[in-house]
């Protein structure tokens, strides 16, 4: 045996030496698309049995409702009554549960993978809504940064991009800010600070918001956003009541 590995050392070594000098590149690129069906791929009787009682709790949370909708909730731009339910939810949760002070929050329009019915607003819905694990992040800033945040994202509305905001009302003209009114009383200061509680996928400069680097202040919280918007429309369900949200006028294009 000693003889052998003594043998095959040098090998695997020239091996993985002309690799590398061999020089590979790509020349060309196909792809072929493959169907994934119950023909191609049949089912397994044992796994499906093995998997039953997993798939019977999981629909079962799933499809635990909620809150009752009067109405379809739709993603729009500039604003819209499921936009600003979801930023608010943010808001809330980071005031009320989080206890931090929070001047406004943000929600990447991208982000928001869909509609939620008019009906039962069930767990399930809310996974369609945002299946994505990105978790809360607070981020400190200057004015100046704040605005050039919100600017961003009002000025990049052709890659899938819209200013969602809380606690804050806009009014926007020619892509450029003219008014930022916090709702919680304070003045917008272009030299003083400013705290945003928004997905941790933004605060990471994901979507190219690469001047978040600057920021004065950052803090996680190992809470995902999807969790708060279910504890969010649970506690509204606790009233007994359909919501029936409508746009308040936060987002003012001029």
């Amino acid at each position: 045996m000693r003889v052998q590995k003594t043998v095959l050392l040098p090998v695997l070594v020239l091996l993985m030496v002309a690799c590398q000098k061999s020089g590979y590149h790509l020349t060309n690129q196909t792809y072929q698309r493959i169907q994934v069906d119950s023909v191609a791929a049949p089912g397994n009787t044992a796994m499906t049995r093995f998997l039953e009682p997993y798939k019977q709790k999981l629909g079962q949370t799933m499809n635990e409702v909620l809150v009752e909708s009067a109405v379809p909730l739709d993603k729009a731009k500039p604003e819209s009554a499921l936009n600003n339910m979801l930023a608010d939810a943010i808001l809330q949760y980071g005031r009320q549960t989080l206890g931090v002070a929070v001047d406004c929050s943000h929600l990447n329009y991208g982000g928001i993978r869909t509609s939620l019915p008019k009906g039962p607003i069930r767990i399930g819905h809310i996974y369609e809504v945002m299946p994505f694990d990105n978790q809360l992040t607070l981020m400190t800033m200057k004015g100046s940064m704040l605005r050039e945040f919100f600017e961003y994202f009002i000025g990049n509305q052709a890659e899938e991009n819209a200013l969602i905001v809380g606690g804050v009302r806009v009014v926007v003209k020619n892509n450029l800010l003219t008014s930022i009114t916090f709702t919680n009383g304070r003045t917008f200061d272009p030299n003083q600070t400013y705290t945003v509680l928004m997905s941790d996928y933004i605060a990471s400069r994901g979507g190219g918001t690469a001047f978040l680097k600057d920021a004065v202040a950052r803090k996680d919280f190992a809470v995902t956003i999807r969790d708060v918007f279910i504890d969010y429309f649970r506690q509204l369900g606790k009233s007994g009541q359909p919501i029936n949200p409508t746009i308040d006028g936060r987002i003012s294009i001029q």
